[in-house]
């Protein structure tokens, strides 16, 4: 069927070379001059995309290529015998044909993709609406993944194809699009190369920012509701989550320069990403949570932390650590994008106390006893408990005594945990002095679970620094010190 098409085309091809000439020349052709010959010329031309079209549908399918904008991921196809064809660059068909079929040589894509890119900057709508040409684009940055000039020229004709509005919300706001455009403008460029340094990152960023303001009207007003599935803004954050830290930087440094230039309010910003919590796998929702702790964190745009805990933020937080509570990787991430959304904040730490933070925190320690880095993250953000008033404590049910018993059983459990014992008498000190509970720290042995950690880990400063707090809020001798034999023996069985 190929070799057909081929045929066919050629001969097209050729025809349509004769029918250029006689119309330059005003000679007859068949017996047809002047507009008839014009109208066959045209005739002609249309034909001549549709074979070009079912040529490039029957190469995707040779390839295996899915429906929709699945990309086939596999081998690049062997491009034609002999030197490569010349292509008609100002024919989207030709072109594409082109792009296709040499699309296993950089030089040859790079060529293609440019003359692609000049007539989407001519006409964005019509070369964006073609999916073809969009699966490819994205195939080509697969392929050629470590290239720059072929990251950089596909960059370009995305751009250019971004600027159409209805292209950008509805061909390039695709999963895999926006992972591509994500991938790009969250990677560091290669020195070595002759291309401009960061200039596909910089064309990614653009795209995003056209498909996240396509959302919006001219005043800055959204055209989609927060908990609208149209919404090209929770389809950037609903990629980038299933992304690493650097998507997660790439969406942030977007949004930022989105509000600092007035395009979009940072409320429009928090709500979408609040409303779309309903991932479908821990894995999405540890990136969630990890993406709520870097914009919490963002110094380049500090009112997104204190949006975002208007927005519902932490009540989302405490829904997926309940929904993937067996996940100790979420149950980690949490802790620390509660802890950074709540940060100094009153307004945050209301919020935290009304979504039942607190009992997250304490679920996630008794669950997943031996994640060391986890109960050191909730030991001291279960010791910032004791500093909050009365009345917070008693509505946010927290218990000074729980906490101290969870820290003294994750103590003996971790001791060769030089930070976490750190964190642990640290709290054990606070616990002492803030809520005066010596007995609660006593009881248990928890002496000689100090004095034992402390003989462990005598070389470092920090940890005798708080253990001696502790000891001398117990009323311990002060003439103690730690054995120079190394570990002890002592009868809270720390040995670990």
């Amino acid at each position: 069927a190929m070799v057909d098409a081929s045929a066919e085309l050629a001969e097209l091809q050729q025809e349509l070379q004769a029918v250029k000439k006689a119309l330059r020349s005003n000679d007859g052709y068949l017996g047809m001059r002047g507009e008839t010959l014009q109208q066959y010329f045209l005739q002609l031309n249309e034909k001549e995309n549709l074979v070009l079209s079912r040529q490039v549908q029957q190469l995707s399918l040779a390839a295996g290529a899915p429906g929709g904008f699945g990309v086939n991921s596999g081998p690049a196809a062997p491009p034609p015998a002999g030197p490569p064809k010349q292509f008609n660059k100002e024919e989207l068909a030709a072109v594409l044909q082109h792009m296709c079929e040499y699309e296993a040589l950089p030089g040859e894509s790079i060529k293609a993709v440019r003359a692609l890119s000049s007539l989407a900057y001519a006409n964005a709508a019509g070369v964006g609406a073609n999916d073809q040409v969009i699966r490819q684009l994205l195939r080509l940055l697969s392929l050629h993944s470590e290239d720059e000039n072929v990251q950089i020229v596909v960059m370009r004709a995305l751009c250019n194809m971004a600027y159409d509005s209805a292209v950008a919300v509805q061909k390039l706001a695709s999963h895999e699009a926006l992972s591509a455009l994500l991938a790009a403008a969250s990677r560091v460029p290669d020195p070595s190369t002759k291309a401009k340094p960061g200039e596909a990152c910089v064309k990614a960023g653009e795209a995003l920012a056209r498909i996240v303001a396509a959302e919006v009207d001219d005043q800055g007003r959204p055209l989609t509701t927060p908990t609208s599935q149209c919404s090209n803004l929770a389809k950037v954050f609903e990629s980038a989550l299933l992304g690493d830290a650097s998507w997660h930087t790439a969406v942030l440094r977007l949004v930022s320069l989105l509000v600092k230039n007035e395009v979009i309010e940072i409320r429009f910003i928090a709500e979408r990403f609040v409303s779309h919590t309903t991932v479908a796998s821990a894995e999405a929702a540890q990136g969630w949570l990890a993406f709520a702790k870097t914009c919490a964190n963002a110094d380049t745009c500090t009112e997104l932390a204190p949006a975002l805990v208007e927005a519902g933020a932490l009540r989302a937080a405490v829904q997926l650590l309940q929904r993937f509570s067996t996940e100790a990787a979420v149950a980690l991430t949490g802790v620390e994008a509660m802890s950074a959304l709540v940060g100094s904040r009153t307004t945050g730490l209301q919020a935290f106390v009304d979504a039942g933070g607190v009992q997250r925190i304490e679920d996630g320690m008794g669950r997943h006893i031996d994640h060391e880095l986890l109960q050191t993250k909730s030991i001291r953000a279960l010791a910032s408990g004791v500093l909050w008033p009365e009345d917070v404590q008693r509505k946010a049910g927290y218990s000074a005594k729980c906490s101290v018993a969870l820290t003294k059983e994750a103590m003996v459990r971790h001791a060769s945990g030089e930070e976490l014992q750190i964190a642990g008498l640290e709290a054990l000190s606070r616990y002492i002095e803030r809520a005066n509970l010596r007995t609660e720290v006593a009881e248990g042995g928890g002496e000689g679970l100090v004095k034992a950690v402390m003989t462990r880990h005598q070389g470092v400063t920090k940890l005798q620094r708080f253990g001696r707090l502790v000891l001398d809020g117990l009323g311990v001798d002060k003439a103690w010190k730690p054995m120079a034999s190394g570990v002890t023996n002592g009868t809270n069985g720390v040995g670990k």
